[in-house]
């Protein structure tokens, strides 16, 4: 039966007029703070903390099969919701789903009480609490430590400094060892007169808009990219669930204490003193060359924040014998929630893990 003319045009009309009301309707939604992507959903009990550090593990209802448990760690500067972003971009679900024990540590929100931090209050006080915490409560003799961006640093230095930690296997994703491949970034932070005072608030620390204005240095016109992609998309709701956890993540940087900022400035990027062999904490050197550990460094062909050169060299600063470089064409947040995540980075992580651990009886 043929439709009749005025049918064929009604529902044309419905068909250019649909697309358009979808997409008006969605950005109400999303200008009116509408949630698109509930963050950290994956289910979690809080099993350790001091202070403002928290250890947070993942629960497996269906059963835990590989060993040793893995514990994520980003920098002081970020939030560890990265990790668990959103339901269809989560490395701890990934992890969880593949049978792994999964532990997040999260640094929490520095403050003038926190001012007078230093690199060594975390790599010596804090990591090794969480770390003995973890293997406790986990009831194993070791874990894999995983460190995204400057948690790699955190993880290096903690490796290094103590030896003695039951960490059977490093994984670093996105992290700095050779600070002379960031030059947009940390060269107008080496000259002599730049003080970490300058960049500091009342309370003491480096305020979180300073340090997401360093990383958005390498990538001036992101903000509006971003907001042109997401008006293309506005008929997606994946694509704004994914827009809107990620711009979440990105505008919430956590302030740096002073007392790190001083340190990280002066020996991470004026002296570069992860290739140079400058390292120090408590005045005592640093040997990179204590950590024989399998090492995975993940680094990303697109990186804006950590160029590819900047991470590579780490197999020359190490003791290991066993490092595996993983790169991916992707940015620096892709890199743990982007296609090349899914595609990529979770599959080719979770058999390294394997390869590297052992089955866990239940």
């Amino acid at each position: 039966m043929k439709i009749p003319q005025a049918q064929q045009i009604i529902d044309r009309i419905r068909r250019e007029i649909e697309p358009t009301a979808t997409r008006a309707a969605n950005g109400v939604k999303y200008l009116s703070g509408a949630d698109f992507a509930t963050p950290q959903p994956t289910p979690r009990d809080l099993v350790w903390h001091q202070g403002k550090v928290e250890l947070w593990r993942y629960r497996n209802d269906d059963g835990i099969k590989h060993g040793p448990p893995v514990l994520l760690m980003l920098g002081l500067v970020s939030r560890s919701s990265l990790f668990d972003l959103y339901e269809k971009a989560s490395l701890v679900r990934a992890l969880r789903d593949s049978g792994f024990d999964v532990f997040v540590l999260n640094w929490g929100t520095a403050d003038a009480g926190d001012a007078k931090n230093t690199l060594e209050t975390y790599v010596d006080k804090y990591i090794p609490r969480a770390i003995r915490a973890l293997v406790q409560s986990a009831g194993t003799d070791d874990c894999t430590l995983v460190g995204y961006c400057m948690g790699g640093n955190l993880a290096l230095l903690a490796l290094a400094s103590h030896p003695e930690l039951p960490v059977a296997n490093l994984v670093t994703m996105a992290t700095a060892v050779d600070w002379d491949q960031m030059q947009a970034q940390v060269d107008p932070l080496r000259a002599p007169s730049v003080s970490p005072e300058w960049f500091t608030d009342d309370s003491g620390c480096v305020p979180g808009e300073v340090i997401a204005q360093f990383f958005q240095i390498r990538r001036p016109t992101a903000d509006l990219t971003q907001l042109v992609n997401l008006i293309e998309n506005l008929d997606n709701p994946s694509y704004i669930a994914g827009h809107q956890a990620i711009a979440r993540w990105t505008s919430d940087h956590v302030p740096m204490p002073r007392g790190v900022a001083r340190q990280v400035l002066d020996q991470w990027l004026r002296q570069n003193a992860f290739t140079t062999g400058r390292l120090t904490l408590n005045g005592q050197p640093v040997d990179l060359r204590a950590i024989t550990c399998p090492i995975m460094a993940v680094l990303t062909a697109r990186d804006e924040v950590v160029p590819p050169d900047a991470a590579r060299p780490i197999r020359d600063v190490v003791g290991s014998a066993d490092v595996e470089i993983l790169e991916l064409d992707a940015g620096h947040i892709g890199l743990a929630v982007g296609r090349s995540a899914h595609k990529i980075l979770y599959p080719r992580l979770i058999e390294w893990l394997v390869q590297h651990g052992y089955p866990k009886d239940n």
